[in-house]
């Protein structure tokens, strides 16, 4: 099903339901989100557990990317040197030490894990180029499978 939303400058914005699967290396993403951008206009994300996804998106040419972590044996290393870890090591102790002691705007999220890290290539990830259009009444099935290390 289609909703209409309307616009500030009268222009009427078309969406559309999207849904699909997504693999990593052949086996479904267990958890993670899905992103349907179109250029200059606000992102649809929408959740994928068990490696499907079904929400809506903008109609027309939108750029697609993808987000899952996966939690690691240790915080993820620093590069740039020793005067950078320790740049980011005292960050970390500053941020945990906020943690512990929520202030006056709740504190970070309560989720927070520096073991977890983005398993995703920026290919599909943050410089994605993928992109897939959304037509209007059309099914919108779009099965990604994404190779990576």
């Amino acid at each position: 099903m289609a909703a209409v939303v309307g616009c500030q400058d009268g222009e009427k914005l078309s969406y559309a339901n999207v849904s699909g699967s997504v693999k990593y290396n052949g086996q479904p993403i267990e958890k993670g989100k899905i992103t349907f951008a179109l250029e200059g206009r606000p992102p649809s994300t929408i959740d994928i557990v068990d490696g499907k996804y079904a929400g809506s998106a903008m109609v027309g040419q939108n750029k697609v990317s993808v987000s899952a972590l996966k939690k690691t044996g240790s915080k993820p290393k620093v590069k740039g040197g020793a005067a950078s870890a320790k740049d980011a090591e005292a960050q970390l102790q500053g941020y945990m030490k906020w943690k512990a002691a929520p202030g006056e705007f709740g504190g970070p999220p309560k989720d927070y894990d520096p073991t977890m890290v983005e398993f995703i290539p920026p290919d599909w990830g943050s410089h994605s180029t993928q992109m897939r259009v959304v037509e209007s009444g059309g099914a919108n099935n779009f099965d990604i499978e994404i190779k990576g290390k």
